[in-house]
C-alpha cells in the first residue's frame, strides 16, 4: 500500500501543471494505490497589500465533476479520493468552517503559506543572520498551534514549509531550536486528534530532507503523536508518488507503526 495524500493539479491549483487524470496517471506509474487530490484552497489566507498570490477558489461544481472523473478511471485499480489544502484556514474561522464541511472533501490539510498580512514565504529574501528571521518562525508555530486547536484540518501539512525556499537560498536553521513551541504544538495535535504530514517535496530540491525534518517527526512520535499522512506536494504527473517509499521509511524508522488515509475526515490506520 502506498498513498499520496498531497498533490496538486491544474487549473485548481495555479502553480500546478498537470490534470487530475495526468496526475494520477503519474501516480498509478510509480506504483501508488491511493491517491488524494488536494488542490489550494486559499480563501481565508487572501492578503491585499500582496495580490499575487493564490487568488481564492470557489470552482467546486468543475472540481467535483473532474474528479469524479478521474477517480471512476481509475476504479478498482487506484483509490483516488478528493481533499484541499487549505491556507490557514483560521485566519477566516466562518470560511475555514464553510471549507472543511464541503461534502466533496475526505480530507483537508492546514497549511501555513504565510503570516498575516505578509507574504508566502516562497517570495521572501532570507537574512545571513537567522536571528533576524527567527521571529517570523516563532509567530508560524503559533499559528500552527492556533490552526491545530481550531478544528478545520485534518494534518497539518509541512511543518518547516520555509526552510525549503531558504535552502534554495542557501540558508538554512534547525527546526529543533524551537523545541518548546513544537511540544506545545503536539500536544494540541494529540488532545484534538489532529495529525501531521510528512512533506517528501524536499527531498529533491535544495533542501535535500524531509518537511518536517526527522527529528521533528520524531518528537510528534515523542509526544503521542499517531496520525501520520505521507505527500508528495507534487505539481505536475512526473513528480506524482516522489519519495512516498521513502517517507514510509522513515516513518518505521521514527517507530511509527502506521500511516493514515482519511474517508469523512475520519482517519483510516493502515499498518506499514
Amino acid at each position: 500500500m502506498l498513498a499520496d495524500y498531497h498533490m496538486h493539479c491544474t487549473p485548481y491549483s495555479p502553480d500546478a501543471e498537470s490534470s487530475m487524470a495526468q496526475m494520477a496517471e503519474g501516480a498509478f506509474r510509480r506504483g501508488m494505490t491511493h491517491i488524494c487530490l488536494t488542490n489550494h484552497v486559499e480563501n481565508c489566507a487572501q492578503c491585499p497589500e500582496f495580490p499575487d498570490q493564490f487568488p481564492p477558489f470557489e470552482d467546486w461544481d468543475a472540481l467535483r465533476r473532474e474528479y469524479e472523473s478521474a477517480r471512476d478511471l481509475y476504479a478498482g485499480r487506484m483509490d483516488v479520493r478528493l481533499g484541499a489544502e487549505a491556507g490557514s484556514p483560521h485566519y477566516v474561522p466562518e470560511e475555514g468552517r464553510r471549507v472543511y464541511s464541503r461534502p466533496e472533501l475526505d480530507f483537508v490539510i492546514g497549511s501555513v503559506h504565510n503570516l498575516r498580512h505578509a507574504r508566502d514565504f516562497y517570495y521572501l529574501t532570507y537574512p545571513e543572520d537567522f536571528s533576524l528571521f527567527r521571529p517570523q518562525v516563532e509567530e508560524y508555530l503559533d499559528e500552527y498551534i492556533e490552526l491545530a486547536a481550531s478544528g478545520l484540518c485534518d494534518v497539518l501539512g509541512h511543518i518547516g514549509y520555509m526552510q525549503k525556499y531558504m535552502a534554495r537560498q542557501g540558508r538554512g536553521f534547525d527546526m529543533m531550536i524551537f523545541e518548546d513551541r513544537l511540544r506545545a504544538l503536539f500536544r494540541v495535535c494529540r488532545d484534538r486528534g489532529v495529525g501531521i504530514e510528512v512533506n517528501t517535496s524536499g527531498l529533491h530540491d535544495a533542501m535535500a530532507d524531509f518537511i518536517p525534518q526527522p527529528s521533528v517527526l520524531r518528537l510528534y512520535r515523542e509526544c503521542g503523536g499517531e496520525i501520520v499522512t505521507v505527500g508528495s506536494d507534487s505539481h505536475r504527473a512526473d513528480d506524482a508518488g516522489d519519495g512516498i517509499r521513502e517517507g514510509y521509511g522513515l516513518l518505521q524508522a521514527c517507530g511509527f507503526k502506521y500511516v493514515c488515509l482519511y474517508r469523512g475526515h475520519e482517519p483510516e490506520f493502515v499498518s506499514l
